[in-house]
């Protein structure tokens, strides 16, 4: 292979280029005579543009005065004793970038008899930012430190308070159910008196009204102290030999009587192994949530497709619905606690069940991916890693 030669300034142009920092030379009037690659990098402009410009010109106006008076005191003073300065130069775009300087004494180039001086350049643009951001938060009255000793501490207060509402909440809510059970059943010990009872159908409606606002308020209760003992640290994952096909038929079992008119569970599971090695309680936690939530936002006289599949990976499990979907614009808040879309405002709900998904998903070494089209239907994909 023919090697191409280079002439003596190709060769220190070249090397100047590897350099990391930028290096400009200047002669005696600051016009910009040579620069390297990354000298132009750090401007953004085209060396086109740069050649041939006078430094103070390239300045912000403020800049000026300043900039003169640090040049003019590398010409007269000693070499290596004017400190390093920066200053706000424009880029591209009308924008400007903070470059620091360390030019060294100017010297005579005995070829042309020529005056210059080789500076140094450091973009220290995000230096300059950090600083100017550190000195407006030491003037202000708060301090970053308190504000966030002051979130922790509101943190730590949201996360007692819901667990010990959690728990208080729980206790009466166990003995009005309590409750309605045994009138119901002292009312069925007379079943010939109650039988004749003129209003009988309305109270059971009554009954029954009741017990569904409890059930509906136990349930959102028990996320609340999920959420709070995942975020306490006080659940452990604890992997066993478990039927993951067992497991899925008997909790879409258990949903069948919850399903809207109409509305069809479809279960297929893949794959010879169905003895896996699982949190169970994570698990059904995890699947009753989505279930649930595939149920309540999917009309009747549609479907909702269970799909599990073991293979070499890992397991796969899909759970799709034909329910309102997720506006592309909320999407990225699917996650987050308390999110609740704009379309599902007026159906009960906490925003709690799929934070709770993702931290169990977490804490099983799994991942959960999501597609949703508004009007379409939601999928959720889990990933369970071996």
């Amino acid at each position: 292979m023919e090697l191409r030669s280079c002439t003596y300034n190709e060769k220190l142009r070249n090397i100047l280029n590897e350099v990391s920092h930028g290096i400009v030379l200047i002669n005696e009037k600051y016009i910009i005579k040579e620069l390297n690659g990354p000298a132009v990098t750090m401007w953004g402009l085209k060396e086109e543009d740069l050649l041939g410009k006078k430094l103070t010109s390239l300045v912000s106006e403020d800049c000026i005065d300043e900039c003169n008076a640090y040049l003019k005191k590398c010409r007269n003073q000693k070499p290596n004793t004017v400190d390093i300065q920066a200053f706000d130069f424009e880029s591209k775009s009308n924008e400007f970038i903070r470059l620091e300087m360390d030019f060294n004494h100017f010297f005579r180039n005995s070829d042309d008899g020529q005056v210059y001086s080789i500076g140094l350049v450091y973009d220290v643009t995000d230096k300059a930012e950090l600083e100017d951001e550190i000195k407006h938060h030491k003037k202000s009255k708060v301090s970053i430190q308190k504000k966030l000793e002051k979130e922790l501490e509101l943190s730590d207060m949201k996360s007692r308070f819901i667990s010990i509402a959690s728990h208080e909440f729980r206790t009466p809510l166990a003995g009005i159910l309590s409750s309605i059970d045994l009138a119901e059943r002292y009312l069925n010990a007379e079943q010939e008196k109650w039988n004749q009872f003129n209003n009988k159908p309305k109270v059971e409606s009554h009954f029954n009204s009741i017990k569904n606002s409890i059930n509906h308020l136990t349930a959102t209760l028990n996320q609340f102290l999920s959420l709070g003992k995942l975020e306490e640290g006080e659940v452990t994952h604890n992997p066993k030999k478990l039927n993951l096909y067992e497991i899925l038929e008997r909790q879409i079992k258990e949903f069948e009587p919850l399903t809207k008119d109409g509305q069809v569970i479809h279960f297929k599971f893949k794959g010879e192994k169905k003895e896996v090695f699982m949190d169970g309680n994570m698990l059904r936690n995890i699947i009753t949530n989505l279930i649930s939530n595939a149920i309540k936002y999917t009309p009747e006289h549609k479907n909702i497709w269970i799909n599990a599949e073991t293979n070499t990976d890992g397991i796969d499990i899909l759970v799709k619905d034909e329910g309102c979907g997720i506006p592309e614009a909320e999407q990225k808040n699917m996650f987050r606690r308390f999110f609740r879309a704009k379309n599902v405002v007026n159906i009960q709900g906490t925003g709690l069940g799929l934070t709770i998904v993702r931290r169990y998903m977490e804490m099983m070494n799994g991942t959960i991916t999501f597609e949703s089209e508004e009007n379409i239907g939601t999928t959720f994909r889990l990933k369970f890693h071996h």
